[in-house]
């Protein structure tokens, strides 16, 4: 009779080997190997308590039978019963067998001396479900969110057991009714885990079983056109292989994606991974090495808006149980710290899932069930302590549109940091709303250069040296058509104090004027020196002409014909601001050029 409860075990259908089991239990009370068979269904069913009742009545029928108190230990921390754990595996150990797996022992005590640790030093923790606008009686997880966080897309488990992306605005009161994200990134395939850039202007995200896949499932790309979405591409090698990838991340500046992969090369099961993008391709993805990498399943990844603090979720670092939600922190070196596990109740003896942070670094977004869940997995969101924050980015948000029509305008987006000269940020204006968005990080000097072909570049810069984060800046650019008098004021054109020397930091934007005169060689401008009405005129005069003429000298000596060029200083008699003021004062004093002839 027990080996026809072993053959229905075998087969998976635990409701026969249960009852078989109970038939072979009524004839003998005692018979171990039968009730061992019961418990592990228990186990495997989820019923933990009446598990843990078996494998104690094991123990008090056979003291000296070592592997029970290694199966109580399993499921009291499946159970949360740390103390109950602790005591069992330390049992386990006392009758000194090699039964099971040492490694497996050893893990099994870390993780109950942690969980029993985290339950007596709990974290804040307030989760507040997102509303039926958000979540349904289905599942909803993994989600994405714009910079701004004002657009949510999310993975729904739909009725016909495939997975879709949903799309949600914040309004007043909470989040509006999602909607279906549509054709062409929702298939009758399985579509999820999405990664939203931090403009909003494209997306990261996993779909399986495609006829353009590379394995069962890849990792593809979408960018907004107006307000349609492109035909997604597949990313390809080296990123997709034969083996699994998904759950990718992508950084506040669009170059490293991160994502999961059991892919060759491993430390583990799962493993995250990295690929930046430089030349028009993605890099050989590198492994996170093994401070992040576990011999278990390391999964979910999401790199902040800080670039240097990474969640995660894994089995294999110390925890309460299942998967838990890890924090590690880049190092000064450019590697990553030891993982930090995020605590109790953030984490419990079931499984997390993923975990998403805003760009305030404060607000973070889970998938969970809970008792006020209005089904399966819901989306919290919840406020992060303060430990286990990010650095605290910003962000400036503006729209670009032709001054004179008003019309909104597709137009190149550069953010540079001045220091280095190099471009922080590149990206392009929605061609219907003309809105961008750019991620600013603290002490930083930013150059802001927006360009758009048949009209005249605009520039402007942000000081945040001294600032470890920023508040959300909001921008219009107007921009000037390339006609006659049309002019800029290059704001990153810059001298010291009553000198006229150009420091270095300005031939970042001169670069961008070099470039304009020598894709429009018809064009001639005029560059003209200002300044407030403080100080001698004479001297405000003179000085206005010097710092003229030396941005006139530096675009003929990188190559601009002199016969293109006029320079004049002009003081204080074309004010575009009130000299009352500090703020005005400051945007008198700047350096232009006027478009002489077309």
């Amino acid at each position: 009779m027990f080996g026809d409860a072993l053959k229905y075990f075998t087969q998976m259908d635990n409701l026969h080997a249960l009852a078989t089991l109970n038939k072979c239990l009524k004839e003998d009370p005692k018979f171990i190997d039968a009730m061992m068979l019961k418990a592990d269904i228990y186990e495997q069913n989820e019923d933990y308590k009446k598990a843990l009742s078996i494998y104690d009545t094991i123990v008090s029928l056979k003291k000296e039978f070592q592997i029970p108190y290694y199966k109580i230990a399993v499921v009291a921390i499946d159970d949360g019963d740390y103390d109950k754990a602790l005591e069992n595996i330390t049992k386990y150990e006392v009758l000194k067998g090699d039964q099971i797996d040492p490694v497996k022992v050893k893990k099994v005590k870390i993780t109950a001396t942690f969980g029993k640790d985290a339950l007596l030093h709990p974290v804040p923790f307030a989760p507040k479900n997102l509303g039926s606008n958000v979540n349904s009686a289905l599942d909803e997880y993994f989600p994405g969110l714009t910079i701004d966080d004002q657009t949510l897309i999310f993975t729904r488990f739909e009725k016909n057991y495939t997975e879709n992306f949903y799309i949600s605005k914040r309004i007043k009161d909470g989040w509006s009714p999602a909607q279906n994200l549509g054709y062409p990134i929702n298939t009758d395939g399985n579509e999820g885990t999405i990664s939203v850039s931090s403009d909003g202007q494209y997306v990261f995200y996993t779909a399986c079983n495609r006829e353009t896949g590379a394995g069962s499932c890849d990792l593809y790309f979408s960018a907004l056109d107006g307000d349609r979405w492109s035909e997604p591409r597949n990313l390809g090698f080296p990123i997709n292989t034969i083996n699994w990838e998904s759950q990718p991340s992508v950084s506040f500046d669009g170059r490293t994606l991160y994502f999961t992969s059991n892919r060759p090369g491993g430390y583990g099961k799962m493993d995250i991974w990295k690929s930046t993008y430089g030349k028009g391709h993605w890099s050989v993805p590198q492994n996170l090495g093994p401070t992040i990498n576990s011999e278990g399943n390391d999964e979910g990844p999401f790199i902040s808006k800080d670039d240097k603090t990474l969640y995660f979720t894994s089995d294999g670092h110390p925890g309460m149980g299942k998967t838990d939600f890890f924090v590690a922190r880049k190092q000064n070196d450019g590697r990553w710290g030891d993982p930090k596990n995020l605590g109790y109740p953030i984490n419990n003896q079931y499984d997390q899932r993923c975990m998403i942070i805003s760009t305030n670094g404060k607000d973070a977004y889970v998938a969970t069930k809970r008792e006020d869940s209005y089904g399966g997995l819901d989306l919290y969101s919840f406020e992060l302590y303060d430990e286990a924050r990010p650095q605290k980015t910003g962000f400036i948000k503006g729209v670009v549109y032709d001054s004179r029509t008003m019309q909104k305008l597709k137009a190149r987006i550069e953010l540079i940091d001045l220091e280095t000269g190099k471009p922080f940020i590149e990206t392009v204006s929605n061609k219907i709303s003309g809105e961008f968005i750019a991620c600013l990080q603290g002490n930083k000097n930013y150059a802001l250069n927006v360009s758009c072909d048949g009209y005249l570049f605009y520039s402007d810069n942000f000081s945040l040296k001294d600032q470890s984060s920023v508040d959300p800046l909001k921008l219009d650019v107007p921009l000037n058509p390339m006609i006659e008098g049309e002019r800029v004021v290059l704001k990153n054109v810059f001298f010291d104090v009553d000198k006229f020397i150009l420091r270095e930091e300005s031939k970042i934007e001169l670069g961008k004027l070099l470039s304009f005169l020598k894709l429009n060689p018809q064009i001639r401008i005029e560059v003209g020196g200002h300044t407030d009405n403080t100080g001698d005129k004479a001297r405000n005069s003179v000085l206005s002409a010097n710092r003229a003429k030396a941005v006139h000298e530096y675009l003929i000596q990188n190559g601009i014909e002199d016969f293109r060029l006029t320079y004049k200083g002009y003081a204080d008699s074309q004010p575009i601001a009130d000299n009352k003021t500090e703020a005005g004062r400051q945007k008198n004093r700047r350096t232009e050029f006027k478009i002489t002839s077309k």
